[in-house]
């Protein structure tokens, strides 16, 4: 396990909180987490064994069904130049985000 990463317990019906999704690969090593990234319509269920990655630069709460464990390791992050040239679509956008990003590409 790389030293950066961390281990947290969450006793049931709990939130986490974690500032900026994108830094981070959320592991999910016992109990059934549910996940949600701030103003994204689709939520995430982690069971045992479940892994989570985002590059969406958002918070994201984590709540415990159960008494739950998981890590958070540190995710390597993308240069600026990088960042710049990435093309939008590697990111799982929202429907309204991706409608806005083609308009705003296109307009």
């Amino acid at each position: 396990m790389d030293p950066a990463t961390t281990t947290h317990v969450l006793p049931a019906r709990q939130l986490f909180s974690v500032p900026d999704a994108s830094a981070v690969r959320i592991v999910c090593t016992a109990g059934s987490l549910w996940l949600t990234l701030d103003h994204d319509p689709q939520d995430v269920v982690l069971e045992a064994g479940e892994t989570f990655e985002t590059c969406e630069r958002r918070r994201a709460l984590v709540y415990a069904f159960r008494p739950s464990t998981f890590e958070l390791a540190p995710q390597p992050q993308p240069s600026m130049r990088r960042r710049l040239a990435k093309n939008s679509s590697d990111c799982s956008r929202s429907p309204s985000v991706w409608a806005a990003t083609r308009a705003a590409i296109s307009g």
